[in-house]
C-alpha cells in the first residue's frame, strides 16, 4: 500500500477538526467498546487518521456533517474489529446478527454492476482534465494537492473538478440507488457554477 502524505494545510485542518471534535468522538468510542478506554482512543486516532487522508470528502461537509461523518467511520471502524478479531462470536446472539453481513442479494450485485458500469460512462464522458483528475483521485487515490502539482493546476482547482465530477458521478448513479443521493436541484444549480 502506498503511503501518502499529508500536506500541511491539511494537517492543521484535521488538527483543527480533532480539537473541536475529539471530546465527543472519544465518548462515543467509549460507548462502542463498553468503556475500554485504550480501545476507544485507538479508534479515535485511526478515524482522524481517515479523516486526514480523505479529507476532500470530509472538509467539504459543514460541522454537522463533519461529525456524522466522524461517528460513521467510527462505527465502521468498530465493526471491522469485531469482524476480524472475531469477537463477534462473543456478543450476545441479538447484538451479533444485528452486525453480521447478510450474503449479497443477486439483484443487488446486478445493479451495483451497473451502476459501476454508469460510473464509468459518466467519468469518460468528462471534459479531458476532469476525467484525469477523477481517476487519478478516485482510482489512483492521489490527494488534490499531489494531482495538482501533477497537473501544474491549482489545488483549488482540482477541488472543484472532484466537485462536479462526484455530483455527475451522484445524478448518473441515482436512478440505481434506493433513496435520493443528493438533491437534483442543488446538483442543477452547482453543474451551471
Amino acid at each position: 500500500m502506498k503511503r501518502r502524505r499529508i500536506p500541511k494545510t491539511t494537517a492543521d485542518q484535521v488538527a483543527e477538526l480533532f480539537d473541536r471534535e475529539e471530546g465527543m468522538l472519544m465518548r462515543y468510542a467509549c460507548v462502542l467498546t463498553t468503556g475500554e478506554a485504550a480501545q476507544a482512543a485507538d479508534l479515535v486516532q485511526r478515524t482522524f487518521m481517515a479523516a486526514a487522508l480523505d479529507w476532500d470528502t470530509v472538509d467539504d461537509r459543514d460541522a454537522h456533517g463533519q461529525r456524522a461523518w466522524l461517528r460513521r467511520t467510527c462505527r465502521n471502524k468498530w465493526i471491522d474489529d469485531l469482524r476480524r478479531s472475531d469477537r463477534l462470536e462473543n456478543l450476545l446472539p441479538h447484538l451479533a446478527r444485528r452486525h453480521e453481513r447478510p450474503a449479497p442479494d443477486p439483484a443487488d450485485t446486478v445493479i451495483a454492476r451497473v451502476a459501476l458500469e454508469q460510473c464509468w460512462k459518466t467519468i469518460a464522458a468528462m471534459p479531458p482534465v476532469r476525467q484525469q483528475i477523477a481517476v487519478l483521485h478516485w482510482h489512483q487515490g492521489y490527494s488534490s494537492a499531489e494531482i495538482a502539482a501533477i497537473l501544474k493546476i491549482q489545488p483549488s482547482g482540482v477541488r472543484k473538478h472532484i466537485a462536479r465530477a462526484r455530483r455527475a458521478v451522484q445524478l448518473s448513479v441515482a436512478p440505481y440507488l434506493d433513496g435520493p443521493l443528493i438533491d437534483t436541484a442543488e446538483a442543477a444549480k452547482g453543474e451551471d457554477g
